[in-house]
């Protein structure tokens, strides 16, 4: 009972912070549902149908499951920045992945070779190397 009066609480405090200064009316019909599924949400009388958490979750810029994390847990779940710029190139369109391609291999081509040169060491001194 516990864990749903915080997955309550969470989803009403979310309900309330997406509406910001819009009335519940106007809130619901941004979502497409009645004024008073909002206000049973944000009263915590009743829960949103699974299509309702995936609007609110959208307008959030989270995925469903995110949603789901966050009211379970009261945080998302820290993601690696790379898996995130990975999960954006795979959504790319061909152009834009060309271009990405593009840029990661220049990008490599020249960090290899900055590394050659820096890393690169004399076997032996020669004795010109050591006067100085």
């Amino acid at each position: 009972m516990k864990n749903m009066d915080s997955k309550s609480k969470r989803l009403a405090t979310l309900i309330q912070e997406l509406r910001g200064s819009q009335s519940q009316r106007q809130f619901a019909k941004r979502l497409g549902v009645s004024p008073s599924s909002v206000n049973f949400w944000e009263s915590r009388i009743a829960w949103p149908e699974t299509e309702n958490l995936e609007k609110l979750a959208a307008l959030k810029g989270w995925t469903l499951s995110h949603l789901q994390t966050y009211l379970v847990e009261g945080e998302l779940p820290s993601e690696d920045p790379l898996e995130q710029v990975l999960k954006t190139v795979r959504s790319l369109p061909l152009e834009a992945l060309a271009k990405v391609a593009t840029v990661a291999v220049e990008t490599l081509a020249a960090r290899s070779t900055a590394s050659t040169q820096t890393s690169a060491k004399p076997i032996y001194e020669t004795a010109d190397s050591k006067a100085s």
